[in-house]
Parts: structure tokens; sequence; C-alpha cells
């Protein structure tokens, strides 16, 4: 069984030191990130497994980088200078889902979507649910 890891992104950043993408001079994370297509795809095939790295969306609604070539749920990729350690997981969490109230417009962080699945069905924040909305949410 492999052997899981989380880390901060400075952490992996610091630790397994992503390169320059060199095909792209705009690429996002600070031209580090390589595309889901084109010569940044060709390049990304062509390295060692050890040292490729997918970032994309996470079950939860947040967004990771994992060590290894995914193609579900990608969004880019990174090639590191360090590979990754053989039977070894790692996980790089970057962005977390935000849940936005339609009533009043305001954007929560909302880990594991719990507002978002407490009171999504309104469209509302807790602060903008009626009593009655409230109450209806109290008998389920």
């Amino acid at each position: 069984m492999d052997e899981f890891i989380e880390m901060s992104e400075d952490e992996w950043f610091d630790t397994y030191k992503p390169i320059k993408n060199n095909i792209d001079m705009n690429a996002s994370f600070d031209g580090h990130m390589f595309e889901t297509y084109g010569d940044d795809y060709e390049f990304v095939k062509a390295q060692d497994e050890n040292r490729i790295w997918m970032y994309g969306d996470g079950d939860d609604g947040g967004t990771y980088i994992w060590n290894g070539w995914h193609i579900v749920n990608r969004i880019g990729y990174f090639i590191t200078e360090v590979p990754c350690p053989a039977d070894t997981t790692i996980q790089v969490k970057i962005g977390s889902y935000w849940y936005c109230c339609e009533g009043c417009g305001t954007e929560t962080e909302d880990d594991g979507q719990l507002i978002n699945d407490r009171y999504g069905e309104f469209d509302k924040c807790p602060d903008c649910c009626t009593l009655e909305e409230l109450q209806e949410l109290e008998k389920e």
C-alpha cells in the first residue's frame, strides 16, 4: 500500500521544484503549469512519470496537485526536478470549494461542501434563509 502524504503548496514547490514551462511563456502558476493539449501535452508525456504531477479538481470541490499521470478532472500538469518517491501518493491542496449565496452575494470557503449540502437547495447562506426555510431544513 502506498504511503499517503499531504503537504502545502509551498512545501511542495520547495521539495519537488517544478520546472518552468518553456513552451508557453504565459503559463499559469507563475509559469510552471503545462496545458493538457498541444505541445505542452506532448512534452509532459515524454517525461518520466515520477516527475509528472497533475493539477485537477477534487471530489470535494477543491483543487489539488497529485503525483503521477492522470486524466480525469485534470486542469494541467507540472514537471518537477525532484522525482516523487516510489510507492508514495502525495496530495497538495491548492484551493477550496467556495459557496456563493444568491441572496447576499457573499462567498464563503466551504471545505467539504457542508454549507452547499445544507443550504444549496435555497441558493442562500444561513443568514439569508427565511425562518420557514430554516424550519423546513430542521424537518429533514
